[in-house]
């Protein structure tokens, strides 16, 4: 096994003395302590994620979900998302970010955006309509949160579905 370190030595024998009934034999743990190998007892668990505290319960956020859905063209206030969950604004604030990685409004604007994506590419709804459709007051505002968020201007998003329904041949004849 070669030359073991003075330090490795002391430790086990210090162990040993201190738990006899631990392990039947002291001289391999030495070796499994100065080597890249495991003992077979020592083999580590899988890795399971860490159980996460707080946050909200799968049903209010069930419940959040479905009226953000429905609300979209409304005005969406913190206030309103925390009476479903039947919390005060403030820890419900705090439990929706634990639960979900996204604050409340940010999570209202990512469906807003969502929406506003598939309105554009599945209608020929005029683009200050579907800003209208998915809460947003102006069209201006609408462009740049769409745009920052799918990296595409929503005309650029409007001509790329009219050309993907175009390959598809499903308007070829209205269109031409």
């Amino acid at each position: 096994m070669g030359e073991l370190p003075g330090n490795v030595i002391d430790v086990t024998n210090r162990l040993a003395a201190a738990l006899p009934d631990f392990i039947s034999d002291w001289s391999r743990a030495r070796f499994y302590l100065v080597s890249d190998a495991a003992p077979p007892w020592a083999v580590p668990a899988p890795l399971l994620p860490p159980r996460s505290r707080g946050g909200l319960s799968s049903g209010a956020l069930r419940r959040i979900s479905q009226y953000v859905g429905t609300e979209l063209a409304t005005s969406i206030r913190i206030h309103d998302l925390a009476a479903i969950a039947g919390l005060s604004d403030c820890h419900f604030a705090r439990a929706f970010k634990q639960s979900t990685g996204l604050s409340p409004h940010r999570y209202v604007m990512h469906r807003r955006v969502e929406r506003a994506v598939e309105l554009i590419r599945g209608t020929s709804l005029p683009l200050c309509q579907v800003a209208l459709e998915v809460g947003f007051c102006d069209q201006s505002h609408f462009s740049r949160v769409v745009s920052r968020a799918t990296g595409r201007a929503p005309r650029e998003l409007r001509r790329a579905g009219l050309a993907a329904v175009m390959d598809d041949g499903a308007l070829a004849g209205v269109v031409a």
